[in-house]
């Protein structure tokens, strides 16, 4: 059969992402991204402004270079044109005859249409021939202008063709038009004569119409004078002004020109004067043989427009589109974030009202009214009030579930719950400890009255009858209180105290209507509201001698004669002798401090008397823990001893009562430790009945132990309880003790217990507890029996000596001798008393088998295995077990059968 393996799931797997610590992952992540994305953004707008503005200037470049070559070819090809023009002059003798020279003009003019005009101009500054005069009408001479004339001066030295400044009239047809001349020297290097054209660039502009140009790019040729040559669009309004004079300092083109005044081509940025003035980018190329500059330039703000389009806009769109979902699903988690957060507070709260609060009525639990006891104990602190605590048990309740059915019973225990949040006040707590029982805390409480009032509504509350399955029901409930800061302990001390007043007014024999409360008081101990009348009746009774003692014997075993007395207290009330467990648990400090001190007075006065009278014998005293906690307990116990001298300290034996962690206090401790170092001798009582007597047993300073009488009291009808005996026999001779056995009834008790290795025997079957009057008699003539040897205690006893001895052969290796199973005591014993037992042929085999697996250890020790050995001998526990149990139910039947058989009439 295979098995389905189910790999498991990492934790992260299954974590929801927005618990911590993935929370502030996804906000790191988030952020972490958002920032990242904002710095690559910003290198990006970076690169890609530097990588466009490279590849612009490069543009630009190749712009200015484009309009720099036919510019050249231009001025070229007219370079070429005025030469052949004035080769033709020459030849013609154009200078001596006008009407020649305007023909050749003329035909010049319409071979070339980008001139305006062509001019002939002597060497003496007369106009020969020009196109743009009519025929007959008279020529300019320049020597009229002095202007023109110092620059016609310059001309007549110039080889080549020059180029002058723009013409500074209205523009030819909306084009720019300069003016270029060329002057023809003699062979002997003498100006024969100056050709000048008006030279529009209409080639320049039909080839920047074709130039896939940006919006706002201007185009224009500087001088090096720094005077405009040309400037595509044509500027408006300010022509005249930027044609009369050079740049203007300052501007972005002029200073790259200044700053580089060799290189070929260049590239700037920054305000230009020429047109309007604003932030452009451009570059220029200068032309070789002439002194021009091409220049080509954009605005600033077209160039980031541009910028923008090609490299900005759409990566933008992207990314705030991006952004713009990322920040939603951002939102989104946030918003799932928010909601889980409401959920699992939501989710925490129902765990926590589960976890705090009871499933059936809504009332605070035992964790529940854990969180807010403190709270509680620190308000009443702070406002220096009372807190009464108490535990409310409803009584007979079990009927009710059992009659009408557990869900009559549910509801009845929510209505219960329903009054008491009712009875009480808003400031009060109702909790429900687990079935019927309920916790109240009744808080800032000033006074007794206050309480008294509460109580009353409580119980009119609880008083009505219940509704179950439509029959009406009547019930009572048992409260116990404890005020604190009256009884001055912590939380789980006062709950605990709150239930001992509880089950003392549930257990209240004949208790009446008005009984149903019970306080506790750490000076009274569990008391009802009219247990304060015992007290006083108690301290009366000292005063008046209503209170005796009287004295049990203690007998020693080695001698059977009484060794010593036990003062008992007695209390005749009404007619009757009442006993210490009846009224001992009413009495507060004061009284029990009385009481302690009229037991020892009394007892140590009574001892005096006997040792007079040759008796030598020892008294024991019951001290209370609540005496022990006295600060001048052993100074009172030295003096009254002081009073009588015929008295040693060793005949003095203090028994501790083993009651909660008193004897572990350091005041106890000391008290005892004074009196044993001065000979008084110091017992611990009803040793057993506590687990907590094993434990304390070894540090306490103690000379004696009595084992508790309820160990004895039922070993005849249980005598499979015998080994606990042993144990505690053990025990007490392990620690160096005396040991006294309490309980002693029967004279199977007696023959038993010789058997042991006890010190004293007490009980019933020596005597009951005596007078005063009876006890020099009783003691002078008292002699221990034997006791009645036909009990299956003895035999038992000697059976487990021979099991306790197998076992410790097989664990030790120590030398032991076989029973056989006919010489065991008990097997007499069963087959004298068969008729008698039920089943005794199961206990006779159940016994055999014992043997069998001793005799087969004994043989096994010798040559077999350990693990065979530790086989054989959990057998043996398991059957001698199973054989006590069975012999202890066969002989409660027997006895049982045998008191039936006395009862019946003659």
């Amino acid at each position: 059969m295979s098995l389905k393996v189910i790999p498991k799931i990492p934790a992260f797997l299954t974590r929801p992402i927005t618990m911590p610590p993935y929370r502030w992952t996804i906000f790191l992540v988030f952020y972490g991204t958002f920032v990242g994305v904002l710095v690559f953004s910003g290198w990006y707008a970076w690169f890609s402004w530097h990588r466009y503005e490279q590849n612009s200037q490069y543009r630009l470049t190749l712009e200015s270079d484009m309009v720099a070559t036919v510019t050249q070819k231009l001025l070229d090809g007219h370079a070429s044109g005025l030469q052949f023009l004035g080769g033709q002059l020459q030849r013609a003798d154009a200078v001596q005859h006008p009407r020649r020279a305007r023909t050749l003009l003329l035909d010049y003019l319409k071979a070339t249409p980008d001139i305006a005009s062509a001019n002939l101009i002597a060497p003496s500054g007369q106009v020969i021939a020009s196109t743009a005069v009519p025929a007959g009408k008279p020529l300019p001479d320049f020597r009229n202008n002095p202007a023109i004339w110092q620059g016609f001066q310059k001309v007549l030295q110039t080889h080549g063709m020059r180029v002058y400044h723009p013409l500074r009239g209205p523009l030819v047809g909306d084009h720019w038009v300069i003016r270029l001349s060329r002057t023809v020297f003699s062979p002997t290097g003498k100006p024969l004569f100056v050709v000048a054209t008006p030279l529009r660039f209409n080639g320049i502009e039909d080839f920047l119409s074709h130039l896939p140009l940006r919006t706002g790019t201007a185009v224009g040729l500087i001088r090096s004078d720094f005077y405009i040559e040309g400037r595509w669009p044509v500027p408006q309004n300010k022509l005249s002004k930027m044609l009369a004079h050079p740049v203007p300092a300052g501007g972005a083109l002029l200073q790259a020109l200044q700053k580089d005044p060799h290189t070929h081509h260049g590239t700037y940025a920054g305000v230009v004067t020429v047109g309007a003035q604003a932030y452009r980018f451009g570059a220029f190329t200068r032309l070789s043989h002439y002194p021009l500059t091409a220049f080509v330039s954009v605005p600033r703000d077209q160039w980031l427009a541009a910028w923008w389009q090609r490299q900005i806009q759409y990566p933008l769109v992207f990314l705030l589109i991006a952004f713009g979902f990322s920040l939603t699903a951002y939102r989104r988690i946030l918003f799932l974030d928010r909601r889980w957060e409401l959920q699992r507070r939501a989710f925490e709260r129902t765990l926590t009202t589960q976890a705090t609060h009871d499933v059936l009525t809504g009332l605070p639990n035992r964790e529940g009214l854990r969180l807010v006891f403190d709270q509680a104990l620190a308000r009443t602190e702070r406002q220096e009030r009372l807190l009464a605590v108490g535990f409310l048990d409803l009584d007979a309740f079990k009927p009710v579930n059992d009659t009408y059915g557990h869900d009559a019973g549910d509801d009845l225990l929510k209505e219960i719950a329903r009054r008491l949040q009712d009875a009480v006040r808003r400031t009060d707590t109702v909790a429900r400890m687990g079935g019927d029982e309920f916790v109240l805390l009744l808080e800032g409480l000033r006074g007794m009255d206050e309480l008294d009032q509460i109580l009353a509504r409580l119980q009119a509350a609880i008083a009505q009858p219940f509704n179950a399955k439509g029959k009406m029901v009547s019930i009572q409930a048992s409260l116990g209180l404890t005020l604190y800061p009256f009884d001055e302990v912590d939380t789980d001390l006062l709950l605990r105290h709150a239930d001992q007043a509880m089950y003392a007014a549930k257990t209240r024999p004949g208790r009446t209507k008005e009984a149903w409360v019970q306080l506790y008081h750490p000076d009274l101990g569990a008391l009802t509201m009219g247990d304060e009348l015992l007290r006083q009746d108690f301290l009366r009774a000292l005063a008046s001698g209503a209170v005796t003692l009287r004295y049990q014997p203690l007998v020693a075993l080695t001698t059977g004669w009484v060794a010593g007395l036990e003062a008992l207290t007695r209390w005749h009330r009404e007619g009757q002798e009442v006993s210490p467990e009846r009224f001992l648990p009413s009495l507060g400090v004061r009284e029990r401090q009385a009481l302690g001190r009229f037991v020892l007075q009394t007892g140590l006065r009574q001892l005096a008397q006997w040792r007079d009278m040759g008796l030598d014998l020892f008294l024991s005293v019951n001290i209370t823990p609540e005496e022990l906690d006295q600060s001048g307990f052993a100074d009172m116990v030295f003096a009254i001893l002081a009073a009588y001298p015929s008295i040693p300290p060793a005949s003095l034996v203090l028994e501790v009562l083993e009651i909660g962690e008193i004897l572990e206090q350091g005041a106890a401790l000391e008290h005892l430790q004074r009196l044993r170092g001065a000979g008084v001798k110091i017992a611990l009582d009803d040793v057993g009945s506590a687990y907590a007597s094993l434990l304390r047993l070894k540090n306490l300073p103690i000379d004696e132990i009595k084992i508790d009488q309820g160990f004895i009291r039922e070993l005849s009808n249980k005598p499979q309880d015998l080994i606990f005996v042993e144990s505690l026999v053990s025990l007490g001779l392990g620690m160096g003790v005396l040991i006294t056995v309490e309980g002693v009834e029967t004279e199977a008790h007696i023959a038993l217990l010789r058997e042991m290795d006890v010190d004293y025997l007490q009980g019933y079957a020596i005597a009951r507890p005596l007078a005063a009057e009876a006890v020099a008699d009783f003691v002078r003539t008292f002699v221990l029996g034997a006791g009645d040897a036909d009990t299956p205690l003895l035999a038992l006893y000697q059976h487990l000596g021979w099991v306790h001895a197998a076992e410790e052969s097989a664990m030790h290796h120590g030398g032991y001798e076989h029973a056989e199973l006919a010489a065991c005591p008990i097997t007499t014993w069963l087959h004298a008393h068969a008729s008698e037992l039920p089943e005794v042929e199961t206990l006779l085999a159940e016994h055999e088998t014992v043997h069998i697996l001793g005799r087969e250890i004994f043989q096994v020790r010798q040559s077999g295995t350990r693990e065979e050995l530790h086989r054989l001998l959990g057998q043996l526990h398991g059957h001698s077990h199973r054989f006590q149990e069975g012999l202890g139910q066969a002989v409660k039947i027997m006895r049982e059968n045998a008191a039936a058989r006395t009862e019946l009439p003659s």
